[in-house]
């Protein structure tokens, strides 16, 4: 008995040692995926422009990162389920390592596109194996660690533009400078990998992901955790209602910036507008998380759609910087309720040899919505100004929130 009760403590210590590492790892790879990209990409883009026909291009050097998580988020996902999780953890951070060092040899547009191609395998590599492995780890409370883990990635996203503005204050705006520090922080969530991949436990037989022997790679093999994902209704649905989150967040991240500076707010106060954001997805990303697994994942999904949908439309007619906050942060407690409830809806779903292709279906997905945002909003925008593009936000959740009403 004793030995039975020292056996459960070990697991749960190595299971909490494991998180640990997973959210640092999360931390540093994602505080330098987000430096590389804001705020010196688009300056560092402008510098290598040598005619004014490739300024047509600075919106494809943004695009070309996200283009990755559409096409291998869900095989990366599936080749975790029969490989594990640790193998494509370390594949990823060694392009999180790599990647920044190859923009020291960027010496025109192409090339920068080529790099930030290359650079978007990592997050999306990265992101939806790290939480099947959590999934797997935390059955019963999968999502208050998942959304914790996503609290941590978040702190990295929102200190990254900060460190990197300040790197280029202090090197009189030397952008190798920022990737160099991209390149340490990269190196960083690399060793923490090699680290959790040697991580073995051999003499009490516990494992995180009690991980059986996995099967050969055959296309019948492959294919089969595809077939049962994708022919899950409630899971497609789930990853709709995923990707209008990002569709909107997307939108809301960057249009509310543009609607404030429309109404003559004070530069500094503009610029608390993100920080604000981000601080409520923090914040509010592992209480929902929590009660999320206590109260239900389809009932705060539906709620936090409803929540978002609601206060989009709003936006416009709001004056005050108050009034704007308010809205902000309506909208803020709204996608943490969706946010920390979809992955692991999707693992609840499917079997848990399925875990990584469910969840790699979902951030697929995602970024298809996460990409389509901020392109049909700047055509709206022309036709229909701000009015028009909150509106289109409010619908893209109502439609989505009818589709995972109906579909049970």
């Amino acid at each position: 008995m004793t030995e039975e009760i020292v056996g459960k403590k070990g697991v749960k210590n190595l299971k909490i040692t494991s998180f640990f590492i997973i959210s640092f790892i999360g931390f540093f790879a994602l505080f330098s995926s987000t430096m590389s990209k804001s705020p010196i990409l688009p300056l560092f883009a402008e510098s290598l422009i040598i005619s004014p026909f490739e300024l047509q291009f600075i919106g494809y050097v943004f695009a070309a990162s996200t283009v990755p998580g559409i096409l291998v988020s869900m095989i990366a996902g599936r080749l975790s389920d029969m490989y594990g999780r640790r193998k494509l953890i370390l594949f990823s951070t060694i392009i999180f390592a790599s990647a920044p060092f190859f923009y020291l040899f960027a010496v025109n547009i192409w090339m920068l596109m080529i790099i930030r191609f290359y650079h978007g395998f990592s997050t999306a590599i990265f992101v939806p194996v790290a939480m099947a492995a959590i999934a797997e780890s935390y059955p019963d409370n999968k999502g208050k660690y998942i959304s914790s883990f996503s609290s941590v990635t978040l702190v990295g996203r929102f200190l990254a533009p900060l460190t990197g503005g300040a790197i280029l204050f202090m090197t009189t705006n030397y952008y190798y400078g920022v990737y160099i520090g991209c390149g340490i922080s990269g190196a960083i969530a690399l060793t923490l990998s090699v680290f959790f991949y040697r991580e073995r436990i051999t003499q009490t037989r516990i494992k995180l992901n009690q991980e059986t022997k996995k099967p050969s790679l055959t296309i019948k093999e492959f294919m089969k955790g595809f077939k049962e994902v994708l022919t899950h209704k409630i899971i497609l649905s789930t990853s709709i209602v995923q990707a209008s989150q990002y569709f909107a967040y997307g939108i809301i991240e960057a249009y509310i910036i543009l609607y404030a500076n429309s109404l003559h707010f004070d530069a500094w106060l503009i610029g608390l507008i993100p920080a604000i954001l981000t601080l409520i997805l923090v914040g509010f990303n592992p209480i929902m998380g929590h009660f999320s697994d206590k109260l239900g994942r389809r009932l705060f999904i539906l709620i936090g759609i409803l929540v978002g949908g609601s206060v989009s439309w709003m936006i416009p007619f709001v004056t005050s910087y108050i009034g704007v906050i308010l809205i902000l942060c309506g909208f803020g407690i709204g996608m943490t309720m969706v946010t920390s409830s979809t992955s692991a809806y999707t693992s609840d779903l499917s079997k848990k040899e399925d875990y990584g292709a469910a969840i790699g279906t979902l951030s697929t997905i995602m970024d298809i919505g996460q990409t389509l945002g901020p392109i049909l909003s700047g055509y709206v925008l022309i036709a229909f100004s701000f009015g028009g593009v909150f509106l289109m936000v409010s619908i893209v959740f109502f439609i989505s929130l009818v589709i995972f009403y109906v579909v049970k």
